[in-house]
């Protein structure tokens, strides 16, 4: 009775607290393609994509995708309901989880327009966020980005992404500027390509998203590995093939 006991407890012993439960990891559950509630598939999306491959193809380590409201997804990790999620990791979001080195995918964004606007031309000498004010623009309501960098600027704020991308493609603003992967994924699924262009050439911003892992996770010590294994994506070829799938 003993030497089972003693089995037993050197079974729980040897495995890692990694490897003993999945790692959850929580996602905002609207926001393509980076991350999307499917009815069929589940969680979708190119931060999903990404984390299989590194976390749970190449580190072994079993995992749990959930997606909610993007403030809720957010408590959950600060109040120790889930382990992780990826995002732009503010002074707040570090106060309670470590972060990654490596982003997880960079952000840029960009700049819209509808097609065969009569400004382009002076679109494509925009250079920073100020140069903005010369052309009316359009948004919508809990755009992060936008929320943070268009404070003194005249806006108009659609209800969401989809009536913002109809409004701009009918010419009621100049510019819709926001993630370029994020509007061209939506440009695509909506069939506005013949309606709306990115202005080229242009960046207005980039922004790294990095995994960040809640301070009580035991999934902590994963960060150095991840890293690492984030590197080898970048240089193998994974990534460009990840972000393939969504354009």
């Amino acid at each position: 009775m003993k030497k089972i006991a003693l089995l037993i407890c050197f079974i729980f012993i040897a495995v890692p607290a990694s490897a003993q439960k999945a790692m959850k990891v929580v996602y905002f559950d609207n926001y393509q393609p980076f991350s999307w509630f499917d009815e069929q598939q589940g969680m979708r999306g190119i931060l999903i994509d990404v984390l299989n491959e590194i976390i749970g193809k190449r580190m072994k380590i079993s995992l749990a995708h959930e997606g909610y409201p993007w403030a809720r997804a957010q408590k959950m990790v600060r109040h120790g309901k889930a382990d992780a999620f990826v995002t732009v990791p503010t002074p707040e979001r570090r106060s309670y989880t470590n972060v990654s080195s490596e982003p997880v995918t960079v952000v840029n964004v960009g700049l819209f327009t509808k097609k065969g606007n009569p400004k382009m031309e002076q679109m494509r000498n925009i250079r920073g966020i100020a140069d903005l004010k010369d052309f009316s623009l359009i948004s919508y309501l809990g755009a992060g980005w936008a929320k943070k960098n268009f404070k003194g600027f005249e806006v108009e704020w659609a209800d969401n992404l989809d009536v913002a991308l109809k409004m701009l493609a009918k010419g009621r603003s100049d510019i819709f500027a926001q993630p370029a992967k994020v509007v061209l994924f939506n440009i695509k699924k909506q069939g506005y390509q013949d309606q709306i262009v990115q202005v080229p050439d242009v960046t207005l911003d980039s922004i790294d998203f990095k995994l960040c892992v809640g301070k009580e996770s035991p999934h902590g010590k994963i960060l150095p590995e991840f890293d690492d294994a984030m590197k080898g994506i970048r240089t193998d070829g994974t990534l460009e093939a990840i972000y393939a799938k969504y354009k």
